[in-house]
């Protein structure tokens, strides 16, 4: 699954880093080592129940756009595995990752493989242990063969089970989070008739971090899966994003950026979150996923969209003169501006009354009209917001 990214550009004093979503996917069943290690199917041991927590939040250092400083996520996970033979089964469990920070060589000989592992299992964090023990991990890197099932990049571990044994493997772990340059639109390979006329690149373009968990891998125990909840925590990550803005800017950073051509000339620009995933509820500070009698198949998404519209008055101002000096000709800076008003409203809910911008908002992935949008209804920012567009036109029209 992809970013599907679009366009790349700078932003200031750093270069991100553009990356496809990656996300661990649930213990499974794996046979082999090495090349030879793929995923199976077990008949013996059942998958009774998953719980997996997932919280979104500031990496350890300062997010300036470097990889030091990615958002990152915490898993906690707990499966509980029971035997249905009568006899001991001894298992391989995989825990599949798809990152763009272990991909590389091939490890070249034993020794190498060993230290390549050390590393990751330390720098993922990753634990697996149940009331009994704590697993020795190894983390394999290899070229797989293309099919399902096959990942190039996996945590395993061995684990016995008595006749008739049930245990409750918990697995943690951190992951910095998935990020890139991405576009709005709902097409990616296009965005409509508005085009040609209404300078897309002003409007379609969003910094996104997105959280992924892939639930399928947890099919590959006997039967189905009784019960399983997947929790996304949001709020508290959310909140840190509205004061963060784009990145953290320092006196340094922004000292390193005055020369460079900044694509989000807000700071802090109005954003936005999707969840591609269906049946997802709403809880107390995030969403819940619940299964009963369930073989896992659906990938967990969460998107988050940094667009290039203000969200703080103090900043319409650099969002207006950039926007203004992008405008080339025939494109006129009068209509293009009050085009731009009627985006800003949609997205604070309006339907806009113009053709073609009609037409872009109902292209994009953040646009949701309410029956019930009254200006007197918006926030004193947006207002204010409003006012200096307005202002703006007014300049522009001589009044």
């Amino acid at each position: 699954m992809t970013s599907g990214i679009r366009r790349v550009g700078l932003l200031s004093c750093v270069l991100f880093l553009l990356a496809s979503l990656r996300a661990f996917a649930d213990a499974g069943v794996f046979s082999g080592n090495g090349q030879s290690l793929h995923q199976i199917t077990s008949k013996t041991i059942q998958l009774k129940s998953i719980e997996v927590v997932i919280v979104p939040g500031r990496g350890p250092f300062l997010f300036d756009g470097g990889v030091r400083g990615m958002d990152r996520a915490e898993y906690v996970c707990k499966f509980v595995l029971h035997n249905l033979s009568d006899k001991p089964e001894d298992i391989q469990v995989g825990f599949p990752i798809d990152s763009q920070f272990a991909r590389g060589d091939v490890a070249k000989s034993a020794e190498e493989a060993a230290a390549l592992s050390g590393q990751w299992v330390s720098e993922y964090a990753f634990i697996a242990r149940d009331d009994s023990a704590t697993y020795h991990v190894d983390f394999i890197h290899r070229k797989p063969e293309k099919g399902p099932g096959e990942f190039s990049s996996l945590f395993v571990w061995k684990m016995r089970f008595d006749p008739g044994q049930t245990r409750t493997l918990s697995v943690s772990y951190h992951i910095p989070i998935s990020m890139g340059l991405s576009s709005t639109g709902k097409d990616e390979n296009g965005s409509g008739s508005w085009s040609q006329d209404f300078a897309p690149e002003q409007f379609d373009l969003a910094m996104m971090e997105r959280i992924g968990y892939i639930t399928s891998t947890g099919s590959s125990w006997a039967g189905n899966v009784e019960k399983a909840t997947f929790t996304v925590i949001t709020q508290p990550f959310e909140s840190y994003l509205s004061q963060r803005g784009v990145i953290e800017k320092t006196s340094e950073s922004i000292a390193a950026s005055k020369d460079l051509p900044d694509p989000f000339p807000a700071h802090h620009p109005w954003w936005f979150r999707t969840i591609d995933t269906p049946d997802g509820k709403p809880i107390n500070g995030g969403f819940q996923w619940s299964y009963s009698d369930y073989k896992p198949k659906d990938t967990i998404v969460v998107s988050y969209y940094f667009t290039l519209f203000p969200q703080r008055p103090e900043e319409t101002g650099s969002f207006l003169n950039h926007f203004m000096a992008s405008l080339q000709p025939p494109q006129k800076p009068a209509a293009m501006l009050t085009r731009l008003r009627e985006v800003m409203l949609a997205t604070y809910g309006k339907q806009p009354t113009d053709p073609s911008t009609r037409a872009f908002v109902e292209h994009q992935l953040w646009y949701k009209p309410r029956a019930d949008f009254a200006v007197s209804s918006l926030t004193p920012d947006q207002k204010s917001i409003l006012a200096t567009i307005d202002a703006r036109l007014r300049k522009l029209s001589g009044n």
